[in-house]
């Protein structure tokens, strides 16, 4: 048992900490298309109709040309300048062997410039004219690339946005998940939609109701109230009413999140995060302090970001419900999509944190680690928190490394 333990870590260390994530991040990370397609009982509606695009898995990772502001109130809603890019990438992993995912494979970025060159090279996916199957399916990856997450609440409120059927096997919604998630905006909207019509809350809940209803389908008439009252334009409806959901899930996601992440703030501080066997390794001790340091800082600048965001949307909310000011509110929400990816970025980062963590104590004694396994630790930390790397993986895609280890 003993060796078998010993074999099992080796095989953990070996992965690079993009593939820790692609098999390890949980379902805010990656959608296992070839798994869940397998267990299917009824394969008549697979994700995707070419069969090639049901044998990989989708995943979301850093943008290492972007990093996030260590003065969260670059995101504060007072006339900051907010980059339109994206924090977070879509790609595709392609393993080489796929009862054998750890053994590596090919990864391609939905953004990147050769991505269809090398989806057809890799999947003999090309959206040739002929082939309306095949421009579908890119329609889908495209779409999955639309949000900065894979969490199924979004997974499925963006396919139904754009009346796109998925099997509910791709979905796996917590049970009352989504419920919790509308009554959270319903909340919210009830003394909005008093404001716009100068009534009681008494007066219009029916109405209210409606309101809802149409954030999850824009095109309902009740729709135009929201738009009329808060002028926004028509264009941007579908990422104003989707990136307002996006932050509504993730406030309720990061409360769900935050004890953990603090308990593993407070294990950094403790004399716990000293590794058992530091004496073996006095040479390194001084360098182990400083990576410690430096993923701690990672992690609580992340949550400051968070943190800053939820703090702009509430104050903007109340100057709006307490002094009639609907200006920052306004504001707010017509640029909540930019905020609505570094808050997925954060909170997908977060919870991967957590998941790396808890996977490096079940390898510990008594809440200590080995130094081998804290370092691994903290490098699987700090890149899954880097919204800009240091240094360059060891595989982003086919056209620059060839493959995953």
């Amino acid at each position: 048992m003993q060796v078998r333990a010993q074999q099992e870590r080796k095989k953990r260390k070996e992965l690079t900490p993009i593939l820790d994530q692609i098999l390890n991040g949980g379902p805010s990370t990656n959608l296992n298309v070839l798994e869940i397609t397998q267990k299917l009982k009824d394969l008549s509606n697979p994700l995707f109709e070419t069969s090639s695009l049901n044998r990989v898995i989708v995943f979301k990772y850093p943008n290492f040309d972007m990093e996030l502001a260590e003065n969260s109130s670059n995101y504060s809603g007072q006339g900051a300048k907010l980059s339109n890019e994206r924090p977070v990438e879509t790609a595709i992993y392609i393993p080489n062997d796929e009862t054998m995912l750890q053994d590596g494979g090919y990864a391609i970025y939905i953004r990147q410039r050769d991505s269809e060159e090398l989806l057809q090279r890799y999947l003999g996916v090309s959206a040739e004219p002929e082939s309306e199957s095949i421009k579908r399916d890119i329609q889908k990856l495209t779409i999955i690339d639309e949000i900065p997450s894979l969490d199924p609440f979004l997974l499925k409120a963006t396919f139904e946005r754009h009346k796109i059927d998925i099997d509910e096997a791709y979905l796996n919604i917590a049970e009352g998940e989504e419920q919790k998630i509308k009554d959270a905006i319903s909340e919210r909207v009830q003394p909005i939609v008093s404001w716009a019509l100068g009534t009681s809350a008494s007066e219009n809940s029916k109405q209210s109701q409606r309101f809802v209803d149409a954030i999850w389908n824009p095109s309902l008439p009740e729709a135009s109230l929201f738009i009329e009252a808060f002028k926004i334009d028509r264009g941007e409806v579908d990422n104003v009413f989707g990136a307002w959901k996006g932050v509504s899930f993730y406030q309720q996601q990061f409360a769900r999140n935050r004890g953990a992440i603090a308990e593993i703030i407070k294990w950094f501080r403790s004399d716990l995060s000293v590794p058992v066997d530091i004496k073996m390794n006095k040479a390194y001790e001084e360098q182990l302090k400083m990576f410690k340091a430096h993923t701690q800082k990672r992690m609580m600048n992340v949550v400051s970001n968070i943190n800053q965001i939820f703090k702009d949307y509430d104050s903007c909310y109340q100057k709006f419900i307490e002094d009639g000011d609907p200006i920052p509110f306004r504001s707010f929400l017509i640029t909540s999509h930019y905020r609505y990816w570094i808050l997925g970025y954060g909170c997908t980062s977060l919870i991967h944190c957590r998941n790396i963590f808890d996977r490096a104590l079940a390898q510990g004694v008594r809440g200590q680690l080995t130094f081998d396994i804290m370092n691994e630790m903290l490098t699987n930390m700090d890149s899954t928190l880097s919204s800009q790397a240091t240094t360059t993986p060891n595989l982003l895609s086919p056209s620059r490394t060839d493959t995953l280890p």
